[in-house]
Parts: C-alpha cells; sequence; structure tokens
C-alpha cells in the first residue's frame, strides 16, 4: 500500500512539473515590439483593390496576454474580457462598430487595398485591432467583407508570439434587390435578481452606411423593439445603444437583419480589469502536460498490477 502511495506521489509530482514548464513556456508578450496587419480581400479566386480600409487599436495588450480597452474605446460598455466563443467575439465586434459609425472616430490606420486586394498596415502598436467591413459593388454583384477585431501579437501554439499578422476577412456575396425586406432590432436583458436596476426607456440609434437614419425610444410599452423596412442593396446597418445603464455591458448579435441588443448586468463592471483573456490561447501545453502525466500514471499503475501478478 505504501509502495503504491509512493508511486502516485511520484506521479503528481510529474503532473505538478510538466504543468510548471507548461506555465515557464508562455513566453510574454514584448508590448513595445514594432508590429504589423495584412490584410487580404480575396472571395474565391477574386480579387479586390481599390478598397478603402479602416483600422482602429481599441486595446491594450499586456505582457501577460490580457486586454484592456483604450482610448476613444475605454468608457464604451462593451465586454472584451474573459470572452471564450465565437458568438460573443461577433458580439463585440458589432457593438463597437455601431460606436465608431456613430461618433464618428478617426481611424489609427487607413488604406486602399493593391491589385491583388492586399493592405498592410505596418509599424502598429501591439494591441487589439478592429477593423471594420467594407464593400465591393458592380451592376451584377454585390460582395460584403465582414468587420473583425484581431489580436496583433497573436498567440500560436509553440507559445510564442506572432508580432506580424495576416488576416483574410470573410465575406457574403449576393445580388441587389430593390425589393423592400423588414428589419427589427430588439432589446434582451439578462440581469436575473437585477431587474429594478433597468431603466424604464433607452435609446437606440440605427445608422445606415454610417449615417443615422433615426434615434428610437425601446421600452417595456414596445416590448423593447423596433420595426422599419428598407431594400436590400448592400447597405450595412448598425445600430447604437447610447444610456446604458451603469453595471450594465451591451453586446449586438446580427442575425440576418435582426439585431439582439442584449444588456448583462455584472456587479463587478468598472472593477478591477482585465481577466486573464490571454490564458486561454496558450492552454494547450496543459492539456497535453495532464494527458503525458495522466498517461504516465495509468502505465505505471499497469505494471505495478501486473508485477504483483
Amino acid at each position: 500500500m505504501k509502495k503504491r502511495i509512493g508511486i502516485f506521489a511520484l506521479c503528481f509530482a510529474v503532473v505538478f512539473l510538466f504543468c510548471s514548464l507548461s506555465s515557464l513556456g508562455a513566453n510574454p508578450v514584448d508590448v513595445q515590439a514594432e508590429s504589423s496587419l495584412t490584410v487580404q480581400y480575396r472571395a474565391g479566386e477574386k480579387t479586390f483593390s481599390d478598397l478603402t480600409v479602416k483600422t482602429y487599436r481599441v486595446a491594450e495588450i499586456f505582457a501577460d496576454g490580457t486586454y484592456e480597452l483604450t482610448g476613444d474605446f475605454a468608457d464604451y460598455p462593451v465586454n472584451i474580457y474573459g470572452i471564450t466563443s465565437k458568438t460573443e467575439w461577433d458580439s463585440a465586434v458589432a457593438a463597437l462598430v455601431g460606436y465608431v459609425e456613430a461618433d464618428k472616430l478617426a481611424p489609427t490606420a487607413e488604406g486602399v487595398t493593391d491589385a491583388e486586394g492586399k493592405i498592410v498596415f505596418d509599424k502598429l502598436k501591439t494591441g487589439m485591432y478592429l477593423t471594420l467591413g467594407v464593400r465591393h459593388e458592380d451592376p451584377v454583384e454585390i460582395t460584403v467583407f465582414d468587420a473583425f477585431l484581431t489580436s496583433v501579437p497573436t498567440p500560436m501554439e509553440n507559445a510564442e508570439h506572432l508580432y506580424h499578422v495576416a488576416v483574410f476577412p470573410k465575406s457574403t456575396s449576393f445580388a441587389p434587390t430593390p425589393e423592400e425586406r423588414e428589419y427589427k432590432v430588439v432589446k434582451i436583458w439578462k440581469d436575473e435578481g437585477f431587474e429594478s436596476r433597468r431603466p424604464q426607456t433607452l435609446t437606440v440609434e440605427i445608422l445606415k452606411d454610417g449615417v443615422l437614419q433615426s434615434t428610437q425610444t425601446l421600452s417595456a410599452d414596445n416590448n423593447w423593439s423596433y420595426l422599419w423596412t428598407a431594400p436590400v442593396d448592400g447597405s450595412v446597418w448598425t445600430v447604437v445603444e447610447r444610456n446604458v445603464p451603469k453595471g450594465y455591458a451591451v453586446a449586438v448579435q446580427v442575425q440576418e437583419r435582426s439585431f439582439l441588443l442584449t444588456n448583462t448586468y455584472d456587479e463587478k463592471l468598472g472593477g478591477p480589469k482585465p481577466p486573464h483573456t490571454g490564458d486561454t490561447p496558450v492552454s494547450w501545453p496543459y492539456f497535453l502536460a495532464c494527458c503525458g502525466a495522466g498517461f504516465l500514471m495509468i502505465t505505471v499503475a499497469v505494471l505495478q498490477k501486473r508485477k504483483a501478478q
């Protein structure tokens, strides 16, 4: 029995050692490193030249890989901390794009794509960058490239960081139609137990291609929603919530022609930040370590059992 306890103690020590080495292997971010972002606009074999592209440094990155909203974005009620799913990131992107367009923020860098549909933003500071969506039109087809967030540098699986990042934005192509379709914005509350903190009304700005179209008041009287119609002509619609109540973070989920404005209450909002979002990209060494140590434990147990027989 004592021998078996000793074996398992040894295996536990191996697990601890593996995880410690993995932690040491996660190299810190060199926040002073000169970085770049290359964006390639391509759909199939077709490349898109002469597109005007704007990118914004929305967050500062720290040596441990965590982020904090910075500059013009510091006071926006958008959560970028502890996000683990694509849906959450997409919602953060949509919310940030709305504020950029509504407040006419100046980009960190701006340029035009070359003959290959490529643009390079060089000599960037490290951080998280929001690149706005762009649109290309011809008589037959409209192609829309999505807005996106990029970490510069980007974590790699070998615990290093890539400071010169290349991105290929997602695109959607369709034929324009003069037929009008229905659009809607809906407010969703995620504040169970704190419903009393909701305001009686809130204001939503609706923008088309960055130009304000209308300002609407949402409340319980209209089921926190608003409908409007417009032709499907390739225009990009965005919505912005203005008077976000204190303690709430706003996210915008876009589902075809529906905009779901979710307000999530968090008692810690505005407190110490940021959480360790940087832990997620480099968690693979811990997984491998634990798998390796677990395999070792099983192997030792099997060998001991065979010896006992």
